[in-house]
């Protein structure tokens, strides 16, 4: 009943991501057709710094404001697929402090450069996709070597679809000089908090007999067949994720 109410509390967090997104575009777009479009004026980020002073609430409404249907429908099955996994070694409070986290990082990256590059003129930003990266980028940095299916490619590692997520939306690829620098200040958010538990798993796993090891995998494992994998606290998760790939790579 508990591990029920865990997972049911984990995956909740990325359904009202996904949800809390939808409905600002519904309610952004029937605001826009009375307002005449002030209402994605008020809501998105301006480069300007005194501007956004002036609106404060800007740097986080920004990241829930998508463009159209299509932008939503890309970011969404974006955040979907990666928040699918974050969930599987993490909980969601860390899914949601991840989309946060890189959606001000990239704000601050956003408004940055137009202060420092006058000559960019002003231009206003919207859109989940610097909070996206930062979660596809912690995820590339937990499970590099985990691999899905990619159509019409195949299996695909999923540090090889990050990779190419950081060249068509922070390298330049893809999109304005400015929003590319939002997009690289969300990846480089994604690679601390990655780092954050890579470091932590690290020194948890290093300098460890696989005895020892091995040990405390059965024990999880164990625990998996008693009481069901959702049963595993989030810690858990993590360590059964660690522990399965190092004794994995001994042999």
């Amino acid at each position: 009943m508990v591990g029920g109410f865990s997972k049911l509390r984990s995956a909740g967090a990325l359904h009202v991501l996904i949800a809390l997104n939808t409905a600002v575009l519904a309610v952004v777009a029937v605001g826009n057709y009375f307002t005449d479009g002030s209402f994605t004026a008020a809501l998105a980020l301006p480069s300007g710094a005194l501007a956004t002073v002036s609106h404060p609430w800007t740097p986080v409404t920004y990241m829930f404001v998508q463009a159209d249907v299509l932008h939503l429908l890309f970011n969404m099955l974006w955040l979907y697929c990666f928040g699918r996994i974050m969930l599987q070694f993490a909980s969601g409070r860390s899914l949601w402090l991840c989309y946060l986290g890189g959606g001000l990082v990239g704000a601050l990256a956003f408004v940055a450069v137009y202060a420092l590059v006058p000559a960019l003129g002003t231009a206003t930003l919207m859109g989940a996709s610097s909070a996206v990266i930062a979660v596809a980028v912690a995820v590339a940095f937990e499970v590099p070597d985990m691999q899905l299916n990619v159509w019409p490619l195949g299996p695909v590692r999923v540090k090889w679809i990050v990779v190419a997520m950081v060249a068509l939306f922070c390298v330049g690829l893809t999109g304005s000089v400015a929003s590319n620098v939002a997009h690289a200040g969300g990846a480089v958010f994604g690679v601390a908090f990655g780092m954050r538990g890579r470091v932590s798993g690290i020194f948890g796993v290093c300098g460890r007999s696989r005895a020892d090891m091995r040990a405390e995998l059965d024990a999880l494992l164990d625990k998996v067949r008693v009481s069901g994998y959702n049963a595993l606290s989030s810690r858990d998760k993590k360590r059964l994720f660690e522990l399965s790939h190092k004794v994995k790579k001994q042999g």
